[in-house]
């Protein structure tokens, strides 16, 4: 007998919170259909709503507890993989867990085993109190609350939201990516087109899918994606544009460089960046590169400003970008830092956002350049009339660019 009450016991409070994941998703618009059976396999729920269908399996444990809950996750994430891969309709997996009562905190422990077990995985964490959390493409922030309990409210949301820097270099990246389509190609070098999740923009970024995968994740808790499009399409852009310039990582130190021997100064470096020139057809590098590759370098500031036909600051001396300060390098671009005149022909700087800077930049002329995008990023830093020369990109590419994403 008491094997039995057990068993009911267990069976309705499965029962039960399948039932208030279900109401969860229809009360956000979701079409729910019940036990949907693939060849032996036999699902939970199947939801549908637009161009987004998850096969949801619900697992629920006696306690709330981590070492209760993250097998259970376990367990209906492969459950629901293993259905979505034999479905003939087009579905992706929705794994929720979830007990009586469930403390906030465990959403931190959750996010971050799906993040290095199953990163492609769309997550929930609920409870039969009023908690509830998920994470995946289509399901809305909207959809999460907190619960009755007053404390939760401290814990919700922020150890998600730290776990990742919004303005990293590879995610500085990613923006360029994501915004690549409405500006020109000879202001950014990048690809161009539209992405639906974070692989997709990972395989186009030539980045890892978790990179990009935590990249999305920050973007939309921090409310700067399109809830409603079925592709990553950026909201608030306004704001965000604000934000990046603002923590964008203080430059580093520019080093002064003469050249070694004397001629004219433009002409010189324009030709010592020509024969240091990537392939202007070869796909943007990844991070980790091969011993034997020269390092990667760039017009930098207002020399890339002049470059793109943006320019308006003139008499400071050139920066260029390097990506290590190695003196066979600098020799072979003619420089030196040990030239006896104070008055530098040259600065050299090694970028804080080293992908972002050398994957981005465009060839003019034959020489590369910082794309748009850095430049307005790096003068408006700069204390010298720079804030003049981001204030003109601003008006003359990303406003107008503001406009289009609105469309």
């Amino acid at each position: 007998m008491e094997g039995i009450m057990a068993h009911d016991v267990s069976g309705s409070r499965s029962e039960a919170l399948e039932d208030r994941v279900a109401g969860i998703l229809r009360r956000a618009g979701w079409k729910i259909k019940r036990q949907p059976c693939v060849g032996s396999l036999r699902a939970d729920l199947l939801a549908q709503r637009g161009e987004h269908s998850y096969v949801v399996e619900v697992k629920s444990a006696p306690e709330g507890r981590r070492d209760r809950l993250l097998p259970l996750l376990a367990q209906a994430i492969l459950q629901a993989r293993a259905f979505a891969e034999r479905s003939v309709q087009p579905v992706a997996p929705l794994a929720v867990v979830g007990a009586k009562s469930v403390s906030a905190v465990l959403v931190r422990d959750l996010d971050r085993f799906v993040q290095e077990y199953a990163p492609e995985a769309a997550v929930g964490l609920v409870d039969l109190e009023g908690f509830q959390w998920f994470r995946g493409p289509g399901l809305e922030s909207s959809m999460n609350a907190e619960g009755r309990p007053a404390q939760r409210r401290r814990h919700v949301r922020a150890p998600v939201a730290a776990a990742s820097h919004l303005f990293s270099d590879l995610n500085q990246w990613m923006l360029k990516v994501l915004l690549a389509r409405w500006i020109p190609s000879d202001l950014l070098r990048a690809p161009r087109g539209e992405y639906r999740n974070a692989s997709q923009l990972a395989a186009a970024s030539n980045v890892s899918v978790m990179s990009a995968f935590r990249f999305v994740r920050q973007l939309r808790l921090e409310g700067f994606l399109d809830e409603s499009d079925s592709i990553l399409r950026l909201v608030r852009l306004e704001e965000l544009l604000r934000r990046w310039q603002a923590e964008s990582p203080r430059p580093a130190r520019d080093v002064p460089m003469r050249w070694i021997l004397r001629g004219n100064p433009e002409r010189q470096l324009q030709h010592a960046l020509r024969a240091q020139a990537p392939d202007s057809d070869a796909p943007p590098p990844r991070s980790r590169r091969a011993a034997a590759e020269p390092p990667r370098l760039c017009l930098g500031l207002f020399a890339a400003a002049d470059a793109l036909g943006l320019g308006f600051v003139h008499g400071v001396p050139p920066h260029v970008y390097i990506e290590q300060l190695e003196s066979g390098v600098l020799e072979r671009l003619g420089l030196s830092v040990d030239a006896p005149d104070p008055s530098p022909d040259v600065y050299i700087r090694v970028p804080a956002a080293r992908e972002s800077v050398f994957r981005g930049a465009v060839l003019r002329d034959g020489v590369p350049a910082s794309d748009v995008v850095q430049v307005w990023l790096d003068a408006g830093a700069y204390p010298a009339r720079g804030r003049e020369q981001a204030d003109l990109i601003y008006r003359k590419v990303l406003r107008p660019l503001l406009a289009r994403v609105r469309q």
